[in-house]
């Protein structure tokens, strides 16, 4: 069953070819999907697919993440200007049951290290 849902978004200064969005679907017993969608907008460059990969996190990736998802989310914010945001959805019975809208995490808990999990599977 779906237990998370989580983007990241590239704020950095991108042009065409660059990231531009990640994103992992992550179920309870481990297993994964992530997907990476790429910037065209120019003719110099071509359409660049979509990647997508599946694959299932180690015992102890997914006991960590477990344990930070189910620690207090914060509701501290932090400006910045330049870099990635990330959005989180906590999934239970399919219903989303924490969000952490899309922003910097930079400095804060339990995000940083919830990204930090995902981006191995990157």
């Amino acid at each position: 069953m779906l237990l998370l849902k989580a983007t990241e978004r590239n704020w950095g200064l991108i042009g065409p070819g660059d990231w531009d969005k990640r994103s992992w679907k992550v179920n309870d017993d481990g297993w994964y999907q992530y997907k990476e969608t790429y910037r065209s907008g120019s003719p110099d460059i071509p359409e660049i697919p979509t990647v997508t990969e599946e694959g299932v996190l180690s015992g102890e990736q997914l006991n960590a993440l477990k344990e930070l998802l189910a620690a207090d989310w914060s509701e501290e914010t932090t400006d910045a200007c330049d870099g990635t945001a990330w959005e989180f959805k906590l999934y239970q019975d399919d219903t989303v049951i924490r969000h952490r809208d899309l922003g910097y995490i930079d400095g804060i808990e339990p995000y940083e290290t919830i990204a930090s999990i995902l981006s191995e599977q990157a």
